[in-house]
């Protein structure tokens, strides 16, 4: 099964994050092929050539809320991956923060909840449910 336009702009954003410190750990490279089997059980193959697509743009407009929330996550997830988050990375979130429609005055705090919970290494269900009962 090939990635869907969709699949694939969110996850070309999930490998722009894992590029944001200039040093792709393998933790990172790992988890990000890890997401991509978990979210729509590409191959390798697939993961590879949605990376390595030169004409894909990235457009996140047409992700439901929960979808925004959990890419969101998963870029969290993939700041992790390495054991360090730097300050670019979390500009990085902030700014997806921003683009996928949430307010500009709340960016940070979504980025730090994010970042919180990744670290923790709760799934996103865990997430997603904390979000609903607050």
């Amino acid at each position: 099964m090939a990635m869907n336009e969709n699949q694939k702009k969110m996850f070309l954003g999930l490998y722009q994050m894992l590029l944001a410190d200039a040093e792709v750990h393998p933790k990172e490279l790992e988890l990000l092929y890890q997401i991509g089997r978990e979210k729509g059980g590409f191959t390798e193959e697939e993961i590879q050539l949605a990376l390595f697509s030169p004409n894909t743009l990235i457009s996140l407009d047409s992700l439901s809320d929960d979808e925004r929330i959990e890419y969101l996550y998963n870029l969290s997830r993939i700041a992790w991956a390495d054991g360090r988050i730097d300050d670019k990375e979390k500009n990085i979130l902030q700014d997806v923060s921003k683009r996928l429609g949430f307010a500009d005055e709340n960016a940070e705090a979504i980025s730090d909840f994010l970042l919180k919970e990744a670290k923790e290494n709760k799934s996103f269900e865990e997430v997603l449910q904390t979000i609903k009962n607050s």
